[in-house]
Parts: structure tokens; sequence; C-alpha cells
């Protein structure tokens, strides 16, 4: 750390963070006493070689996966641990929340900690004396204020804590993934804190999983992956260059839900391919894919008909296509593929159902409701919305016609 930076920039150069883990092993008393050796150690690189630089008054996002060092890379401009190797510097006051509870003593109450909190960051008493009502009426634990912490939820640990994060007055706030805790009601709340906070210069480095949040506060970002950056740049550009990382990755296991075994069918399992064949449950929009649903039947069936539908997650049907004469042989999987060439599916989470009925539509034959879960992405920062449109804009008298999909409009 460096006391001779600005007042909220961070700067960061080849920042390093290494982590060694003791591998146990059971072993008796006698093998312990006789064997004094100590278990072997396992390396792993939380951070290899990070760069950064947030200006202050800046809102900084970092995205990524579980895993990805996310949390390592706050922790250490909170001070929690230093690098491993390369320079880090912070600019003035740190108010982190990165851990619920973090920095809280059990035994004392919440207004002790809060005296607690305010000592660790350097706050006089007399300050804190001062804002406590404040501090306290933020977190609505007025009941609670005089009961030890050990008795709280993790919600009014987080509701405690990120109050007396935004009242030591901070240069640099650190935002993790624990506003996730608590009702929405107090969320809101907590991001109006932040935005205000923003709109006062404060420097902001916010972690979140979801992507409307980062997009909506973030001026720029970076994404980690693996511990390294791979991409930085604005928000937009970060969160896409993100989905198209999660897009590429295969599905280890075809997805399945809850079946519904029929004496004459079932449907087996659902799932998707890219048009390598490889299992996918995330997609870029207009990536073509195929649905393929396996079918079986003991007695085998003649002139069934197949549904495959798609619907949203808060269950209603957007779409779905059927095909009739279905020819199932006796005991035989049978694979069903629906190949979407031009999905109309553009940004959001969707599930699959497929039903199978009989020839004459009067007989339930198998049903499997949300046998597979799909997401997709957008490049398209332009449009909304969770289906694509493909249409073509026509515009007054001598201009030309634009075509709403970029490649036909080169193609013209």
């Amino acid at each position: 750390m460096s006391a001779a930076v600005e007042n909220g920039r961070l700067r960061a150069r080849g920042v390093s963070r290494l982590f060694e883990i003791r591998l146990l092993k059971a072993r008796s008393l006698k093998e312990t006493i006789v064997n004094r050796r100590l278990p072997p150690k396992r390396q792993i690189w939380a951070l290899r070689d990070v760069d950064l630089d947030v200006e202050p008054g800046q809102t900084f996002g970092v995205v990524g996966q579980n895993g990805s060092g996310k949390s390592t890379l706050l922790k250490l401009l909170a001070g929690v641990f230093a690098p491993s190797s390369g320079e880090l510097e912070v600019g003035g006051r740190v108010g982190s929340l990165i851990e619920v509870g973090a920095g809280f003593h059990p035994e004392f109450t919440g207004i002790e900690n809060v005296y607690l909190n305010a000592a660790i960051h350097g706050i006089s008493r007399a300050y804190v004396d001062e804002h406590l009502d404040e501090i306290i009426a933020f977190s609505e634990l007025e009941d609670f204020a005089d009961v030890p912490v050990k008795t709280y939820s993790s919600g009014m640990f987080m509701r405690l804590g990120f109050s007396v994060a935004m009242h030591i007055e901070p240069d640099v706030l650190l935002v993790d993934e624990v506003l996730a805790v608590g009702d929405e009601q107090f969320q809101q709340k907590c991001f109006g804190k932040i935005w205000e906070f923003k709109r006062r210069g404060g420097t902001i480095v916010f972690v979140s999983h979801d992507p409307r949040q980062v997009e909506f506060l973030c001026d720029r970002a970076i994404l980690l992956e693996s511990g390294r950056v791979t991409a930085e740049g604005t928000s937009g550009d970060v969160l896409r260059a993100y989905h198209r990382s999660l897009a590429r990755r295969a599905v280890p296991l075809a997805a399945t839900g809850d079946r519904r075994p029929s004496g004459r069918c079932r449907v087996q399992e659902i799932r998707a391919k890219d048009r390598d064949g490889t299992l996918r449950d995330r997609l870029m929009d207009r990536e073509p894919f195929v649905i393929e649903a396996l079918l079986y039947s003991d007695t085998g069936i003649k002139g069934a008909n197949v549904t495959i539908a798609v619907r949203e997650t808060s269950g209603r049907e957007i779409g779905s296509q059927s095909i009739p004469g279905v020819d199932l042989r006796p005991e035989r999987m049978e694979a069903v593929r629906l190949h979407m060439d031009e999905p109309p599916l553009r940004d959001g989470r969707f599930f699959v159902d497929v039903r199978v009925l009989s020839h004459d539509g009067d007989e339930e034959l198998a049903e499997l409701e949300g046998g597979l879960e799909l997401t997709f992405f957008s490049d398209d920062a332009a449009a909304g919305g969770p289906v694509a449109f493909r249409g073509v804009w026509e515009l007054p008298a001598e201009q030309p016609v634009i075509v709403a999909d970029a490649a036909n409009a080169e193609a013209s």
C-alpha cells in the first residue's frame, strides 16, 4: 500500500496472490507421533499478474465466475492481506463490504460493534457519538442495537455492516455479493446510498454476478478468469466478453428434469447441442443449436405427436413447435431433434418442455417439464427483451433502407 497515491485512486501492477493449502490426511495418533512430517502442501494462485487503474470517483466492476479471484482482489484492496508479488496502491480511507459480519465481535452488542468497526477504520469516538443514531436508524436495527450480534441473522449483519461502511466517509468503497443478503426493500435502499456516494465523487469497486447491476452502476470493468484479467473496458464491453466466455463453455452433463413416466412412453432426457455436437446450456443470440429429446417406449408407438415448448422463468410459454406422425420402435431410445437455425431467443433464462401425445391428441403419453434450462446472451446493446426482432426498417423517402440484421445489411 502507498500513502502517496491520490485519495480514491487505485493502482495495481503485476499483482499476484499465492495461497498454500495443507492437504490433511486422516492419521492415527500413533502415526502422528511417529511420523512428525507436516502434510504435503498445494499451491494455488488466486491472482496472477493483475494490472489495475481506477480513477478517483470511478465505479469499477469486477466480473467472473466463482473461483476466478474476485473476492481475493477485493481483500487485497481492503488490506486484509498483502500481495505475494507486484505493487498495489490504494489512496485514502477504504470502506469494505466483502464478508457478512467481518470485523464484528460476536459477544459485543450492535452499538459496541459500531464503535469497534469505526476504531478499526481510524474514526474517532466523538464522530461515532455524533452519528450513532443515524447509523443504527439506517440499519433498521433500533430494537436490536443492545443485543449481542451473535444472535443476528446474516441479513442483520449485512444491514449493520453496510451502514457502518457508508457512514465512515470512505474514499473507496468495496462492495462484494453481500448485498444479495437481506430483503429486496433494503437492497434498494443500499443501492440508493451507493448511487449517492457515486454522485458525491466516491470511488467504488463493485463485484456482482448480476450483469444488470454492473452495467447500471459501473463505468468500467474487468473480467477475471482463473485469476487473470482477460478483458477490460466499458462495463458493457466486458459483460459481453463475459457472456461470450460463458456461452463457449461446454456442459459436462446433459440437463434433466422431473420425469413423469408413462406406461407406454417416457421422455428420458432433453438436451441442447451446438452445430459441432457439443452439449450446451448457454448460447449467444443468433447462434444455431439443436434441441434433442430422447424418447423411450416399451411397446412402441405409431404416429405420436411430439411438442417442444419454451417458456420463461415465470412459467409463461413464449413458443412451441409440434410434429405429428412420429414412430417409436419398441425398447429403443429414439432421438427427436428440433434444429433452431435462426433462434428467436435473445437474452435471458428459459426452460424447455417436451410433450408426447397420441396420434389423435386425446391421450398424453409422456411429458417432461423443465427438462432443460437454457441461458441466452446478446451482444446487441441497442435491442432489448427476451425475443429477437429480425425486422427491416423503412424510412421516409430519399433515405436508405436500414436492415436490423447487420449481416444482411452488409450483404445488401
